[in-house]
């Protein structure tokens, strides 16, 4: 049942388009989906509430970009909210001017004529005015620049939720909590702007 829901959303999404114009509607239409954390990472339920974290936007756009045969692989990369270029509010910047804000995020890579290209969905396109990197106009056969500044990037080998929680517990606890608090009220001040 949940594929039927996946592949009907293809269907619609790319209905007489080429290849290339196919996969960026796919990207459009899962890019500009609310953010949301904490949210589910069930693409399924990413796909019918049309909101989502970076991970679950990036979980739906991977299994959508499989049904339109295309070679996929979930990235990881650590990054530090302290190092990015948005313009974040006072409250946020005063958790940032305070302490180092480690995160792990998502993306995805996708195979093009033998080549691997990064593809970010994380923020909406509304968000783009208010300084958030968002990619508005992809080519379809180009690497996006990613939204954050990374560290270290991984490629996933099995399950990427599974490894995501794996390195997560990795940080300390106080590393967490700061993450879990900043993550929250990211997604409360980007629901506000929208």
């Amino acid at each position: 049942m949940s594929e039927e829901k996946l592949r009907a959303a293809v269907a619609e999404w790319t209905a007489g388009l080429p290849p290339v114009a196919a996969r960026v509607r796919l990207f459009e239409q899962v890019r500009d989906f609310r953010y949301v954390y904490p949210s589910s990472r069930d693409p399924v339920h990413v796909l019918e509430t049309r909101c989502g974290s970076g991970s679950g936007k990036h979980y739906l756009l991977g299994e959508l970009f499989r049904l339109l045969g295309l070679n996929v692989r979930h990235m990881l990369c650590t990054h530090r909210f302290n190092e990015s270029l948005i313009g974040f509010p006072e409250h946020l910047q005063a958790i940032l001017q305070k302490n180092e804000v480690v995160d792990l995020y998502d993306y995805l890579q996708i195979q093009v004529d033998g080549e691997w290209i990064d593809v970010d969905a994380t923020w909406p396109l509304p968000l783009r005015e208010y300084g958030f990197p968002v990619t508005d106009e992809w080519d379809g056969v180009s690497s996006m620049l990613l939204s954050v500044v990374a560290d270290e990037t991984l490629v996933v080998r099995g399950d990427p939720e599974r490894m995501k929680e794996e390195m997560l517990s990795k940080l300390t606890p106080r590393q967490r909590q700061l993450r879990k608090q900043f993550l929250e009220e990211l997604s409360k001040w980007v629901n506000e702007l929208l």
